[in-house]
């Protein structure tokens, strides 16, 4: 393909943001610009960053300031950007690719994208994050009115997973804008190795869909039957719940909480550990589950849908919310070589196939190719 002028917004980029959506959004644009590709990606400004950054011969970042909002004070994240609209309409682009129904910022830009006749592509990385009631209640209102209108709006609508293709045509979008293509996982960095140690590892954020209180509880069931040591990488505003409840269980000797951690350090982590643990009661395609796959980790996870699509039969799966069952095979994963050795390679084997940049991103350019196509 030729090379193409790519303008990308995401709310969150990698490193101002640590999440699967921020790093995916920064390595694509990194890859791409491998490719030949002109990619700038716009984002908030956080903290004070450069408002322009070049990080590498054809990506730039440009970082714009947002205004304050009444649900900011009420950490409900997302972003309002007034200058984004400007910047995506007057520029000359082949395409623009948003990331999330969810934010200002993208229904923004696909106006932009509109006004101008530009491709607009839009990315669901999930639908809702589980939150208080009037977070939720907010994320429901905000995405059946603005982001189903950006999401019909959009050239070509990209799910991660079936079960959000199935909730994206429930929001009224055409069955044909909608192309299945995941995150991808750097498999280089994230690789097996045959020495591990009696570790369970999770990592994310410290949030209520992530069903870390399931976690604790298990591990309190499990704490006279194992020698294991437990680390939970990631931070969030469960964090001071978190470490109490930890306490009150009487598992803060063997629960260790590591409220940041660079990225090669848990890639290392991952490699070490014999098992990864993930008890959400919501998710889309993580990007912890995927790493976890590619190091070769025995995974314990809850059973939901997005989750088994991605999985298959490498994992260990337990009924979500139920922490004895958690516990149970949690157990069953520290102390069978056997099942490690097989749920580990065939996890490993998924994200070669599956998973892998020379895997995803080819997908992404034949995708970006299309709908380039279709507007001439």
């Amino acid at each position: 393909m030729r090379s193409l002028s790519i303008c990308r917004v995401t709310n969150a980029l990698y490193p101002d943001v640590i999440g699967g959506h921020a790093i995916f959004c920064h390595e694509l644009s990194a890859r791409q610009a491998d490719l030949g590709h002109r990619v700038r990606v716009f984002t908030a400004r956080r903290k004070g960053e450069p408002e322009q950054q070049s990080v590498k011969k054809g990506y730039e970042i440009t970082r714009l300031n947002k205004v304050w909002m009444p649900w900011d004070s009420m950490r409900m994240s997302n972003p309002v950007v007034p200058s984004l609209y400007g910047a995506v309409r007057d520029q000359d682009w082949d395409l623009v690719d948003a990331h999330s129904p969810l934010f200002w910022m993208t229904a923004l830009s696909v106006k932009a994208a509109l006004d101008a006749q530009v491709p607009a592509i839009t990315t669901v990385h999930g639908f809702i994050a589980l939150r208080d009631w009037l977070a939720n209640l907010s994320q429901k209102a905000y995405l059946w009115s603005v982001g189903a209108w950006a999401l019909r709006n959009s050239s070509r609508v990209v799910c991660l997973t079936k079960s959000d293709a199935q909730e994206a045509i429930g929001l009224g979008v055409a069955r044909r804008k909608i192309s299945v293509i995941p995150v991808a996982v750097d498999l280089e960095t994230f690789r097996p190795q045959e020495d591990r140690k009696d570790r369970i590892v999770w990592i994310g954020r410290l949030v209520p869909e992530k069903g870390l209180e399931t976690l604790l509880r298990a591990v309190a069931a499990l704490q006279s039957r194992m020698t294991a040591r437990v680390i939970i990488i990631g931070d969030g505003p469960l964090r001071n719940k978190l470490t109490s409840q930890a306490h009150a269980l009487g598992i803060s000797h063997i629960v260790t909480f590591r409220f940041k951690m660079d990225r090669h350090d848990v890639a290392r982590l991952l490699r070490e550990s014999r098992v990864f643990v993930l008890p959400s009661v919501k998710e889309g395609l993580p990007m912890t589950l995927l790493e976890a796959m590619s190091s070769g980790s025995t995974i314990v996870t809850s059973d939901l849908p997005p989750i088994k699509e991605a999985l298959g039969d490498a994992g260990l799966y337990f009924n979500s919310g139920q922490s004895d069952e958690l516990a149970n095979t949690l157990l069953h994963a520290l102390n069978d070589r056997k099942t490690q050795l097989e749920k580990g390679r065939r996890a490993r084997e998924i994200a070669q196939e599956k998973f892998g940049w020379s895997v995803v991103l080819p997908q992404l350019e034949e995708l970006y190719k299309e709908v380039i196509a279709e507007r001439r």
